[in-house]
């Protein structure tokens, strides 16, 4: 199970894993002429400093946090999922560290409807992608470089010494 988890989580870092945290858009085709579908908004950062419990932040923090966790009942989504989970818990850690998070993911569970997954999954969804996105790209090899060896691989044999050299 951790190596699972760890192969996974390189393989969203070498960016060949597509995430798909935002349900698929509607399946009908749209009328002619009728307006294409509008794009979920982009992520806004994190505010400055640690948040208080309840203020918005995190609050919509702790519905993304219950939206993940409902998203990874779905097999085909359910490792996306956990990474958003890890993701808005760790925000939550930071923003708030005094914070009871059982307590609050159960208050906050109580207010929400089933009807509320499919807009919160659009909202939260891209955070968690651009997040991924941008450690992808912090581990980006830069322009020219070789790859690493792969683990375990013969090193290339060392050059011989220049004639003439006396032997070690």
């Amino acid at each position: 199970m951790r190596a699972l988890a760890k192969s996974m989580l390189v393989a969203l870092l070498m960016g060949s894993v597509s995430l798909g945290l935002a349900p698929a858009a509607s399946a009908a085709p749209a009328a002619p002429g009728a307006a294409p579908a509008a794009k979920p908004a982009a992520a806004k950062p994190a505010a400055a400093g640690p948040a208080k419990v309840g203020s918005p932040t995190t609050t919509d923090d702790i519905r993304c946090l219950l939206t993940m966790a409902v998203l990874g009942r779905d097999p085909q989504r359910q490792q996306a999922a956990l990474i958003g989970v890890y993701f808005f818990a760790g925000r939550l850690a930071v923003r708030a560290p005094g914070m009871d998070l059982a307590t609050a993911i159960k208050a906050e569970e109580a207010k929400m409807a089933p009807t509320e997954l499919p807009a919160e999954a659009q909202r939260c969804g891209p955070m968690v992608e651009a997040a991924v996105h941008g450690l992808q790209a912090a581990f980006e090899a830069p322009a020219g470089a070789k790859p690493p060896a792969a683990p375990g691989a013969a090193a290339p044999p060392a050059a011989a010494p220049p004639a003439g050299t006396p032997p070690k």
